[in-house]
């Protein structure tokens, strides 16, 4: 009798896992679970901007990592994007933190996040410069930027494929930083934004721990839609291993106006189509990171009189002026200084944007005398809507396994995807592209159960078992752009 695709399919995957690029690297023998900074953070209590971070900004954020419970959800990469570095490197020729925004340096806020028990990451490029900030790029840098990576105490980096022209194929240059992160002798997962341009998933494995295969996904149906098409078109024998991992980008889950707008587009996706975005992810082995503001922060407050008990002297803290707001000039410990608390006063008519100890506090006030202003204040905070999602374990044990990515069971038919579970579970998705509702079923066989054996299904949405079933899942109504996950037991 012949064996059905879906049983072969499955067969022929997990006949693919191997060890590929493993170097001890925390977190990456499985899709790395994280948070990144892309659209996530602003100066201040201002709205975030795209690529921004601070050390203020950065400390706050690994604060509200944790208690918004993304750490006892099982994430653990905490990463900064294009936003850190620098526009021009030291005089030796090494990256550094940009000056006015890390005045303690990287490894200040590196520290921080390792003592908060989570991994930290960075961003590169591949070439001269970084594609959004114009910030040094790795091009005949890589052992001098691996270096300083490995000094600061990095566990992950991301390297972009911008201001390549002239190098040569990815394949090639994307080694260089391979080579150069191993040499320093501290395990750091390396991943590849190469865009999925030259087939990255056919050679990837030789030298990252991941790449991404698609160009960049913003938070809107369309960009969602196409790269869960194009994650269906790898095929079968590159669908992931331990260590080898196709990476979907960013997940925009949940973000609406609260967010900075990624590559200019506004996230405006129904919870619908962001419960389908994590399904589709998790069921596709890709590294799910979100970039999301986790946190709302709020200008501090403002008076005439000392609010704190104790007034330092300037000494006793780092102040420096960012931005003078005041024709009146800003003099240190004359019209202005620390109050202690992460505070500061200002006095003689100066009005400006300051860094205390690394923290920005806006002082722009009108009037004789003196003025305290206090530091920003933030809250972690993420919406019901991104509980819900972000925080279902039941789907992310769905992605966290050494198995290769699910993928459609039948040709030319994107409806039904299977991954087979390190316990012999089976994750099925019923994926509805479509713009009008679909009837979904599918045969056992399609999905690797054989027709004689009785499955045990559970809707991991609804966190509600469904029932025992023989030989086929009935056809149930799936609405537009959504997806049921399911997981399957015969045990």
């Amino acid at each position: 009798m012949a064996i059905p695709r879906g049983i072969t399919l499955l067969l022929m995957s997990i006949a693919t896992i191997c060890k590929a690029y493993d170097n001890q690297a925390p977190g990456s023998r499985l899709p790395v679970l994280g948070w990144s900074s892309w659209v996530a953070l602003g100066p201040g209590g201002q709205h975030p901007i795209f690529d921004y971070c601070d050390e203020a900004s950065v400390k706050a954020a690994a604060d509200a990592f944790v208690e918004v419970g993304l750490k006892d959800a099982g994430y653990t990469g905490f990463h900064l994007d294009d936003c850190w570095a620098n526009v021009d490197r030291n005089s030796s020729g090494y990256l550094q933190g940009e000056l006015d925004h890390f005045p303690n340096g990287i490894k200040t806020v590196v520290d921080y996040v390792h003592d908060k028990g989570m991994d930290f990451g960075l961003y590169t490029c591949a070439g001269s410069h970084t594609c959004v900030g114009g910030r040094p790029g790795s091009k005949d840098h890589s052992t001098q930027d691996a270096d300083v990576f490995a000094e600061w105490g990095v566990d992950w980096v991301k390297q972009d494929n911008c201001n390549t022209q002239g190098m040569g194929r990815p394949e090639d240059y994307y080694k260089l930083m391979s080579q150069a992160l191993n040499a320093t002798g501290r395990p750091i997962c390396f991943a590849m934004c190469e865009w999925g341009q030259d087939n990255p998933w056919e050679w990837g494995g030789a030298i990252a721990q991941s790449w991404r295969m698609s160009g960049d996904h913003t938070g809107v149906w369309s960009s969602t839609k196409a790269i869960i098409r194009a994650s269906a078109a790898i095929p079968s024998q590159y669908s992931g291993r331990p260590y080898a991992w196709n990476d979907m980008d960013m997940l925009e889950t949940g973000n609406y106006e609260q967010a900075a707008h990624a590559n200019g587009k506004e996230s405006n996706m129904t919870s619908v189509e962001y419960k389908t975005e994590f399904s589709m992810w998790s069921i596709s082995a890709s590294p799910l990171v979100v970039t999301t503001p986790i946190m709302n922060c709020t200008p501090g407050n403002v008076s005439k009189t000392a609010p704190w008990s104790s007034v330092q002297d300037s000494s006793s803290c780092r102040i420096v002026v960012k931005t003078q707001l005041s024709k009146a000039t800003c003099t240190k410990d004359t019209s202005f200084g620390c109050t202690g608390n992460g505070g500061m006063w200002t006095d003689d008519g100066c009005r400006g944007t300051f860094l205390v100890d690394g923290q920005q506090v806006v002082c722009d006030q009108d009037g004789v005398g003196k003025h305290y202003c206090g530091p920003v204040k933030c809250v972690p905070f993420i919406t019901e809507l991104q509980k819900e999602i972000l925080l279902n374990k039941e789907v992310i044990d769905i992605n966290q396994q050494v198995t290769p990515q699910g993928r459609p069971v039948l040709d030319g038919d994107m409806s039904v995807w299977a991954r087979r579970m390190e316990n012999g579970d089976v994750a099925v998705a019923l994926y509805n592209e479509d713009d009008q509702l679909k009837m979904i079923g599918f045969e056992m066989e399609h999905v690797g159960i054989p027709a004689s054996a009785t499955a045990k299904v559970r809707d991991l949405w609804k966190h509600q078992d469904l029932g025992s079933f023989n030989n086929r899942f009935p056809e149930v109504a799936v609405t537009p752009h959504e997806t049921i996950l399911l997981r399957l037991s015969t045990a």
